[in-house]
């Protein structure tokens, strides 16, 4: 008896523990329906139910049985409560969850209990058992807890075999038990195991569940047909979204037959809605298997679809997708479809969408069909259901219609008179996303058409994408659009247009660099310098990254023929970099078409222009620097911009350009020109250049700056700039004689050019003196007194002679020390013996000079005064043909006796005596002015300075040819003298 007695006490202790569980797993779902512990319990507990018939269970019964209900019921309340609030959350999943647990739970104790019932009863049992398994089976194959459900679905199969076998059985006990429920209960019993072995993949199962099933159909009730019908449905259903079309056709046709044979009138409501979307279903699997008689039968439904449901959208829209699979789409018959449902579709978000889908289709095969149907659309629809977002989907899929296919000739037209509607009926622009979208796909229309030189059409289109129902487009976007609005004009030569285009800019779109560039074009061809003048100003201040706007505009000036603008656009490129070039420019060439076109401007009726001097000079000088800068800075040869050849061509230019028109030009642009020069000179020597021309063109511009420094100083009134310009001057003057003595000295000089170094030699030293004059550089002007005769020539002398006496006038007022007028006059004896020992002497010009001399140096220094008087002398004397110290012998002559009649030397003919006649005026007035300073010494009582000058004065009057009268007179004169000691 023991170990009966063991097992007892193990099942009571099950029992219990079981009933302990039940009994606090109430409290606990009221409080956390949702805590994850509940089901674990509830899966352990499930895993040991049922528990086997014994007569613990039996004494438990009533029990159990309380406790089940009451947890079923629990389950349906938690159900209604918790979940409906929490619908679709993870809180709410892991309730629905629970409850499938629970009712399985539920279930299970349930169904312990009633194995304990008497035979009486169980039949009964079994019709409420099965009800309640079949709810917790269905609950739990809709939340996928397929292991509940064959828990239950098996202890189920127990209770439907039972009524089965007893379904024939006449006892008053089950009196109460309707056969057509058993019936039903049992068809619903095989409808859920046809169900589950679906969901387990297990299509044998299926199909022999389903036999079952059909054999079963003409004992239920129409609303458990119907309940097969969505089960069948759903399998079908499933296979179609796993895409094995021959299987969901077939379940899908199982659905349609079974719901076919029930009463239509006795079955609910959503039979029929349930009829067409079984019909719908079978349609879309015929369309996925794609034969020839899928289609056909896929008509054939479609047809029994109108003539039930003609009003239905969703058999218009099967129609359209059979028509749309069609080999040959009969466009005709699906707009008509579609219009229909156009104009009778209740508008939702989700019709709204299918109606644009299939628009799409049909804009496949013919865009003017899809564009007029979306003008109805919009129009009969769209504004009246006052949806700005569905109107503006709309807008954009016209607009992609109308843009996306062949062109067409009224287009353009209707999409303008589309526009106008859309802007009259919601008075307001499109948003700025739809904008975006519509003006994208109008911009590739412009493209196309300027890309096929459809220039006005390109710009129709571009007044399109400006309307106002664009409004919201953006400032870039607009001002781009217009730009090529622009461009369109330009290119027809429109030019009013294209300022028209132009004005309607916003003031930002205006200032752009390439709108300004566009307009300058603009500028260009119309002859509008004023506008041509902002645009080059706008592009050059927005230039300062990349130029390649500003050297485009270089071009378009080129282009157009017009050098002046070119000339200005070119000014403007090398200002903006400082007469500098960006990267991918090079800057030799650029400042050499810029010269180039300078000079073609350069003359203009004959004269030269001194605004384009100016601006040439500009170039060379910038050029000079860029060039001085290339070499000072460590590049790459690859890198050096500026070679050897591009010094030779400024240098070459800038000389022969200074040459050609030093006497036109303004000095100071002269003197710019030269100085560059000179500079490529040096640079083309710094790099190896062996050219002896180099020295001489280096000279001459030292000597031409000389003299436009002095010309600019000689006219300047102020007298700080006056003496700034000598300066100058006499660094050039320096620079060339030191060049000059030293190619000289050296042979380096041509001797053909030799004569021409040497005049000019004379002329800078004589501009050097009078700077040195101006600048009161005494020191200096005694060194160039010195070196001034070096290289003079007979031409030159008397300008010399006329610009010492200069000095001398200015040193004399200046009052320097007396060595400076002592050097003032040897210089002037050096120039008079010069003059003398020229082949065409002048003895006017030389007498002249002795009486200036003289008159000078009278009050200064007697002992010059003195020797121009014993030079005078020798020159008269030479008229007798007496030697002159002048030819470089001695010449011995007694003071005071009558001139012999012939002389020891005589000329070679009458000729050369008459060149040395000294004339008679001048002797007369030196012998005249001699005598009476001597007079004033006598009256000062300066009987020796009296004696030496008389005696000068008569031996002076010797000479002249007047027979002696003049010599007698100062005889005469001098005798009637009074002296000290008695004479």
């Amino acid at each position: 008896m023991a170990p009966n007695l063991t097992v007892r006490a193990e099942r009571e202790k099950k029992v219990k523990a079981l009933l302990a569980f039940a009994s606090s797993l109430q409290n606990r779902l009221e409080r956390a329906s949702s805590d994850a512990t509940i089901q674990s319990d509830l899966e352990f507990n499930i895993r040991a139910l049922p528990l086997p018939a014994s007569s613990v269970i039996t004494t438990k019964q009533d029990e159990l049985d309380k406790l089940g209900t009451s947890l079923w019921n629990l389950s349906t309340t938690i159900l209604r409560r918790d979940v409906q609030d929490q619908d679709g959350s993870s809180r709410a999943q892991k309730i629905k969850r629970t409850c499938c647990l629970l009712r399985v739970f539920a279930f299970l104790l349930l169904d312990t209990a009633a194995t304990q019932a008497t035979k009486v009863k169980e039949r009964k049992h079994s019709v409420r058992l099965l009800r309640v398994a079949l709810k917790a089976a269905r609950l739990c194959i809709q939340e996928s807890e397929l292991d509940g459900a064959v828990k239950v679905l098996e202890r189920a199969a127990d209770h439907q075999e039972h009524l089965q076998q007893n379904g024939d059985c006449d006892n008053d006990q089950s009196a109460d038990v309707d056969e057509q429920d058993v019936a039903c209960l049992c068809a619903q019993y095989y409808h859920l195991r046809t169900l589950l072995a679906w969901r387990q993949n297990r299509m044998d199962t299926a199909e022999h569940m389903f036999t079952k099933s059909r054999n079963l159909v003409h004992s239920i009730d129409p609303s458990t047909a119907e309940a097969f019908v969505e089960v069948l449905f759903d399998i079908g259903n499933g296979l179609l979204q796993k895409r094995n079309y021959e299987l969901a056709t077939r379940w899908l046709n199982r659905a349609y037959d079974i719901l076919g044979e029930q009463d239509i009138e006795l079955c609910s409501p959503e039979a029929g809605e349930l009829r067409l979307t079984i019909m719908q279903t079978i349609v879309q699997v015929y369309l996925k298997l794609k034969t020839t008689e899928a289609l056909t039968k896929a008509w054939d439904i479609v047809q029994l679809l109108e003539t039930d449901y003609a009003e239905k959208t969703t058999v218009q829209l099967l129609k359209l997708e059979l028509l749309s699979v069609s080999e040959s789409m009969d466009t005709n018959l699906f707009y008509g479809v579609l219009l229909r449902i156009v104009r009778t579709v209740v508008l939702t978000e989700t019709n709204f969408r299918t109606v644009i889908h299939h628009i799409h289709k049909l804009k496949d095969h013919s865009s003017v069909a899809a564009c007029k149907i979306l003008d109805q659309f919009i129009e009969i629809r769209l504004f009246p259901e006052e949806n700005q977002n569905w109107i503006e989907k709309a807008v954009i899929t016209r607009v992609w219609a109308g843009t996306g296919g062949p062109s067409s000739e009224n287009d353009l037209e209707t999409l303008q008179m589309l526009c106008d509607n859309v802007s009259r009926n919601t008075n307001q622009p499109l948003s700025a996303p739809a904008t975006h979208a519509a003006q994208t796909l109008l911009w590739k229309k412009v493209e196309a058409a300027y890309s096929q030189d459809q220039f006005a059409t390109a710009e129709a289109w571009c007044r399109l994408c400006v309307h106002s129902v664009f409004d919201k487009a953006g400032e870039l976007n607009k001002t781009k659009i217009i730009r090529k609005m622009i461009m369109c004009a330009l290119a027809r030569q429109d030019h009013a247009s294209a300022r028209a285009s132009f004005q309607r800019m916003s003031d930002t779109g205006r200032e752009e660099p390439l709108t300004r560039y566009l307009m300058y074009k603009v500028a260009l061809h119309s002859k509008d310098a004023q506008l041509a003048a902002e645009c080059l100003e706008a592009v050059c201040k927005k230039s300062s990254k990349d130029a390649t706007l500003l050297y485009a505009c270089v071009l378009e000036a080129q282009g157009a023929g017009d050098k002046r603008q070119t000339i200005n656009a070119l000014e403007k490129a090398l200002d903006k970099y400082d007469y500098n070039a960006p990267a991918g420019i090079h800057l030799p060439a650029l400042l050499r078409c810029t010269a180039r076109t300078l000079l073609s401007e350069l003359v203009k009726e004959g004269k030269v222009c001194p605004g384009v001097m100016e601006e040439i000079c500009k170039v060379f000088e910038g050029a000079c620097a860029q060039a001085k800068s290339s070499r000072r800075r460590p590049t790459k040869p690859v890198q050096q911009l500026f070679t050897t050849a591009e010094f030779q061509w400024f240098a070459k230019n800038a000389y022969n350009l200074a040459l050609k028109y030093c006497g036109e030009m303004p000095p100071a642009c002269l003197v710019r020109l030269l100085e560059a020069c000179a500079e490529f000179i040096i640079l083309l020597g710094e790099v190896g250049v062996e050219d002896g021309d180099l020295i001489l063109r280096l000279m001459f511009c030292d000597f031409f700056s000389s003299c436009a420094y002095v010309t600019m100083a000689r006219a300047e009134d102020y007298v700080r700039e006056s003496l700034q310009y000598y300066l100058r001057a006499r660094k050039h003057c320096e620079s060339y004689r030191v060049a000059a003595d030293r190619e000289l000295q050296n042979g380096t000089i041509a001797s053909s050019v030799v004569p021409d170094v040497k005049t000019k030699y004379a002329q800078i030293v004589k501009l050097e003196l009078e700077a040195a004059l101006k600048l009161e550089d005494w020191d200096g002007l005694d060194k160039l007194l010195d070196n001034c005769l070096v290289h003079v020539d007979e031409g030159h002398l008397q300008t010399l002679a006329d610009l010492v006496f200069v000095i001398q006038t200015f040193v004399q007022k200046a009052g320097p020390e007396g060595r400076h007028q002592s050097k003032v006059f040897k210089t002037l004896e050096k120039i008079i013996k010069l003059s003398w020992q020229q082949s065409h002497r002048d003895m006017d010009r030389i007498s002249r000079w002795l009486r200036c001399l003289f008159q000078v140096a009278l009050n200064i220094d007697e002992s010059f005064s003195m020797q121009c008087i014993d030079q005078a002398g020798q020159l008269a004397a030479a008229r007798h043909g007496v030697s002159s110290l002048f030819d470089g012998q001695a010449c011995e002559y007694t003071p005071w006796t009558t001139p012999p009649s012939s002389s020891p030397v005589r000329l070679a003919d009458a000729e050369t005596k008459e060149a040395n006649h000294y004339p008679p005026t001048e002797l007369e007035w030196l012998a005249t002015t001699s005598f009476n300073h001597a007079v004033d010494y006598y009256v000062q009582e300066n009987d020796a300075k009296c004696k030496q000058w008389a005696e000068k004065a008569i031996t002076l009057a010797q000479w002249a040819e007047d027979g002696g009268a003049l010599r007698k007179l100062l005889m005469e004169r001098y005798s009637g003298l009074m002296w000290k000691d008695g004479e």
